[in-house]
């Protein structure tokens, strides 16, 4: 905790983060994320609800409640933290911040109607990355609540660096050698750039397909999916079929995007990781990397919804980004 509280504090200072006197609702979790909360209240921020999801036998409330409020006591901000397992109608009253991270979502109308005229949604993630059901986007644009995202992108952020990091660490979680290896790519979406320069600076031989109808006969060693997910599964049985024709050797890896794991055991082939992650997570999460890019990507967010509170600046260049349900055609 006392690294962890070192990165935010660093954090602090280098965004410049300042939310004097607002209210924010955060997620209080078992991972790094954790430290949404008393990342906010040191810039400033006023209180901070924290929502944890109810205990099940995956997942301990009062472990991710402990969690939350004993950095927030490390940082000598406890007293500003309240840990609740819903938003009730006072708290979205009074919410200035409302996060859309795990487990908050999904931000549903009956919120949305009920957040203050001074208020943002903040992501935690780029708009395209978005998921359908996050968000009453309508219920949005009807109460003129505006949705902030963060530019992975910048270089304050390093999105590059961590987005290729993941990558090749599924890589060796999977046992799969990244040097010399031939990767096929599916990848229809922004990460694609990252992602295959990353596995390219490791030595694969990469090509890149937009879907996986897409892939051709090859001697695979690997076959990478990188899609945003949807209702459906981004490798179903239609296209597990296929690759098990064109790259019957390879083993499939979750970047993001699910799969139909019943069906590729039907046509023989390996996935990792061997067990889903859930419906619509990553592989592998950021936390797998350590606490530094996720608070970074925290900061961001939390920097993103300042600025769009504020009027400020953004736009493509910068840290700051504001979702439109364009974002959704990529």
């Amino acid at each position: 905790m006392p690294k962890v509280l070192s990165l935010i504090q660093k954090n602090v200072g280098d965004f410049a983060l300042d939310v004097s006197g607002l209210h924010v609702v955060v997620p209080a979790t078992v991972g790094y994320r954790a430290a949404t909360a008393t990342l906010a209240l040191l810039a400033g921020a006023t209180s901070a609800t924290a929502i944890t999801r109810p205990s099940n036998r995956y997942h301990s409330a009062q472990e991710a409640a402990d969690i939350t409020l004993s950095l927030a006591a490390l940082a000598g901000v406890r007293g500003r933290v309240t840990i609740s397992e819903r938003i009730d109608h006072q708290t979205c009253s009074n919410t200035n911040i409302l996060f859309n991270s795990e487990p908050i979502p999904p931000i549903t109308r009956s919120i949305i109607e009920r957040l203050p005229r001074h208020s943002v949604i903040a992501m935690v993630s780029e708009p395209w990355m978005l998921l359908k059901g996050e968000i009453d986007i309508r219920a949005c644009q009807e109460h003129g609540i505006p949705i902030s995202a963060v530019n992975e992108s910048h270089p304050a952020i390093g999105g590059a660096d961590y987005q290729a990091a993941l990558c090749l660490k599924l890589f060796q979680e999977a046992g799969i050698a990244i040097g010399k290896a031939s990767v096929a790519l599916i990848c229809g979406n922004p990460l694609a750039r990252n992602l295959e320069r990353g596995m390219r600076a490791a030595g694969a031989q990469v090509e890149v397909f937009p879907n996986p109808d897409m892939v051709f006969t090859h001697s695979w060693d690997a076959v990478v999916l990188a899609q945003r997910p949807t209702n459906r599964p981004s490798l179903g049985i239609h296209d597990l079929g296929r690759i098990a024709k064109v790259a019957p050797n390879a083993v499939i890896l979750q970047y993001w995007g699910d799969i139909d794991r019943k069906a590729a055991r039907y046509f023989g082939l390996k996935v990792w990781p061997p067990r889903t992650p859930g419906k619509s997570q990553m592989g592998m999460p950021l936390e797998a990397l350590g606490p530094e890019p996720t608070v970074r990507l925290i900061a961001g967010a939390l920097k993103a919804a300042e600025l769009v509170l504020a009027g400020g600046p953004s736009g493509p260049g910068g840290v700051a980004q504001l979702f439109n349900s364009s974002d959704w055609t990529l």
